[in-house]
């Protein structure tokens, strides 16, 4: 059932944005009056481009989840769609919460992410976690792993940020030390 809502969100999301794209700040202009349009050279279609900016892009990505025995992360590439950056890391987010392969499970799949944002460079992440998705020690650390594994694999993406509930925390689940915030490792 949660499958099927994440679809139903991307889809709805997708299909909003592609409506508010058609509705960009056109003057009302009357049909019947072509002098309008060629007295105001603003209101014309030749100072327009003739191709969409906000055309949607397609990566492929690998995204970081865990094996079925919870010992290492496992990559496995998806294809996301997105127009902007910040679309490209909340699809490459939801992209790591689920999966359809038992060999490939999402320690994330019940975190909920409150708010996204990315600015010069950091990418921070409010998340809500809830009692059940709550891991020991080892788990803690894949979780972090698979996070930093998804996400800077994105080259302008420097440092990760990882809030809860809206503050800055010293561990996740209380087992593991958490950068605040979390840096790239030199290459």
């Amino acid at each position: 059932m949660r499958k099927k809502s994440s679809y139903t969100l991307v889809f709805s999301l997708i299909s909003l944005m592609l409506v508010l794209a058609g509705c960009g700040d056109k003057p009302a202009v009357d049909p019947g009056n072509k002098q309008s349009e060629a007295a105001n050279p603003s209101t014309s279609n030749a100072s327009s481009p003739t191709t969409p900016d906000n055309e949607p892009t397609k990566q492929e990505i690998e995204v970081g989840y865990v094996d079925a025995e919870l010992t290492e992360v496992k990559t496995k590439k998806a294809e996301i769609t997105f127009s902007d950056s910040s679309e490209k890391y909340r699809q490459a987010f939801d992209v790591m919460q689920r999966s359809d392969d038992p060999a490939f499970i999402s320690l994330w799949s019940d975190i909920e992410l409150e708010s996204m944002d990315f600015q010069d460079g950091k990418l921070t992440l409010d998340i809500h976690i809830p009692d059940e998705a709550r891991l020991g020690a080892g788990g803690e650390l894949l979780f972090l792993s698979v996070l930093q594994q998804t996400m800077f694999q994105f080259e302008e993406v420097k440092s990760i940020q990882l809030l809860v509930d809206g503050q800055e925390t010293e561990s996740l689940m209380g087992h593991a030390e958490l950068p605040n915030p979390i840096l790239r490792e030199s290459e």
